[in-house]
This record gives structure tokens, C-alpha cells and sequence, in this order.
């Protein structure tokens, strides 16, 4: 026979829980920046890049392989900036790097207590600079929208 005490403990654990306590799938999150890569030749045009490492300078583990046309990648929500390298393998030589600076503000949103803060950002006049001064593969970027809060649209192109 289970004593009473035990039975209303049980229950109380059971009933004490409030749907703030579990963050469910699809519960908007912090958005990530799309990045699409474009022909700076014929700027209406994707252009995949092969093999390209994405390194988040100032940010731990955050070195990413890609191939393709575009990427999501997160910006800090610590700092008013982010900072990434991007390095191509290439024939001749066989790396070549830049590195850009996006410059943004950051507004955050009470969520609920399991979730937490969700960040929209927006970027800043003038929203990036490169960093690397010598001959790279990137040829311009262009801001496509100014304010970051889905993933559902690009942000940022580069062109190379």
C-alpha cells in the first residue's frame, strides 16, 4: 500500500508544471544570417562556392566546411559586431581569405521563462566593412534587408 503522503507528493510534482516550463518545437528563436553567394559578372545570378571554410572570429568552435549558393550563420548577441573569415580553396593559391566585419544592433524579446529571449537585429550604417586589405575572392557584398528577424529571406550577398 503506497502511503498518502507519497500519493500527494506525486501529484504535486505532476500538477505543478506550467506550459512556460517546456520550450516547444517551432517556438520563434533567435534567426540566423542568410547569406547567398552571387556572380559579381552577372549579379542576378547564384553563384555556389566548393569547399568554402566560414570561421566566427572571437566565437569558440565555430569553424563550418560549406559548399553551395547560400548559408545560415549566427551573428553574436553579445557584442555590436560580428566577425567571420571566409577562405576558399582555390588552384592558385590554394587559399585565399577574407574577412568582414557586420556591424548591428541587437533588441531582444521576452519569449517565456524555458525559452527565453529571442534577438532581432538590426543592422548598421555604414553594416560591414572588410577587414582584409589584400587581393581576396570577395569583389563587393550588398545588405538585401536591414533588419534580421527570420530565416525566411536573405540578408546579406557577397559577390565573387
Amino acid at each position: 500500500m503506497i502511503p498518502r503522503s507519497l500519493i500527494f507528493l506525486m501529484s504535486m510534482i505532476l500538477f505543478s508544471c506550467e506550459k512556460d516550463d517546456i520550450c516547444l518545437e517551432g517556438t520563434p528563436a533567435t534567426p540566423r544570417m542568410i547569406v547567398l553567394f552571387k556572380d559579381h559578372e552577372n549579379p542576378q545570378a547564384k553563384k555556389e562556392v566548393s569547399e568554402l571554410l566560414i570561421r566566427g572570429l572571437g566565437l569558440v568552435d565555430s569553424l563550418t566546411s560549406f559548399s553551395g549558393d547560400s548559408i545560415a550563420i549566427p551573428l553574436r548577441n553579445n557584442y555590436e559586431f560580428t566577425q567571420y573569415e571566409f577562405t576558399l580553396r582555390t588552384s592558385s593559391p590554394p587559399l585565399v581569405s577574407d574577412s568582414l566585419q557586420i556591424n548591428h544592433r541587437q533588441f531582444d524579446t521576452y519569449i517565456n521563462r524555458a525559452c527565453g529571449y529571442k534577438s532581432t537585429f538590426v543592422f548598421e550604417n555604414p553594416f560591414q566593412y572588410k577587414i582584409t586589405k589584400d587581393e581576396g575572392w570577395i569583389k563587393s557584398v550588398e545588405k538585401i534587408r536591414d533588419t534580421l528577424s527570420d530565416e525566411e529571406n536573405s540578408h546579406l550577398a557577397i559577390y565573387h
